[in-house]
């Protein structure tokens, strides 16, 4: 590199010193010494500033690892305490929560067998009231059937009885008029009789006259 010049270690050390507020080590000599050749840089150049800052953020984040570590080893103990302490907290609550869960089942037991005995208590109303409704609709069928049966019988019962009593009264007419005819037959028969019987009896009387009169006339005869 013919551009460029080391800058002597003094001054290099004094800038980082003076950006920075700390010394330099070796290590972070060698690397701003190796950014600058890779760069080419001069001994006025302005980069070397930024390549100190650069450093320096370096060198921190090198360090920051093992500043952690013993920060964390040294806060394990109480964070630790603070997680054994949290998880007390935790299982604590988790127990008052899990008996709170189990008095809450417990209720909800006992809610559901009173609700189970308050439904089958209903379910059983409800059965007897539906059976009384289907038996008092089944009785108002089965009236309303042996009703329209009764009617029907009954109807084919008077229609039957009235049948039999227009025949019976077809009889009885016929048999008056037989009767009828039968009596007039024989009244007729009565009446012929009769007046044949009156008309001998007048027979017999105008013979029996002409006797006594001709027996008269005969005894006056004898008498004068």
């Amino acid at each position: 590199m013919s551009n460029r010049r080391a800058r002597p270690p003094d001054t290099l050390g004094r800038l980082f010193l003076d950006i920075t507020g700390v010394l330099p080590d070796d290590a972070s000599l060698l690397r701003m010494r190796r950014v600058s050749g890779a760069l080419n840089l001069r001994d006025n150049d302005a980069l070397w500033s930024m390549i100190a800052v650069l450093e320096y953020y370096t060198r921190l984040y090198e360090a920051m690892p093992d500043r952690i570590r013993r920060a964390g080893e040294g806060n394990f103990d109480a964070v630790r305490r603070e997680a054994e302490v949290a998880t007390d907290a935790l299982m604590h609550q988790h127990r008052d929560a899990l008996a709170r869960c189990k008095a809450t089942i417990q209720l909800a037991e006992e809610m559901i067998r009173e609700h189970e005995v308050r439904y089958q208590a209903a379910l059983a109303q409800l059965n007897e009231a539906s059976i009384a409704v289907l038996a008092d609709r089944m009785a108002n069928r089965v009236a309303r059937i042996a009703c329209n049966r009764f009617v029907g019988a009954a109807a084919v019962a008077a229609r039957d009885q009235r049948e039999r009593m227009d025949s019976a009264v077809d009889i009885f007419e016929r048999a008056i008029g037989g009767a009828t005819k039968r009596v007039e037959a024989s009244a007729e028969r009565m009446e012929r009789r009769f007046a044949r019987t009156l008309r001998r009896l007048w027979t017999v009387a105008a013979i029996l006259l002409v006797i006594l009169v001709g027996a008269a006339a005969i005894v006056g005869e004898h008498l004068i």
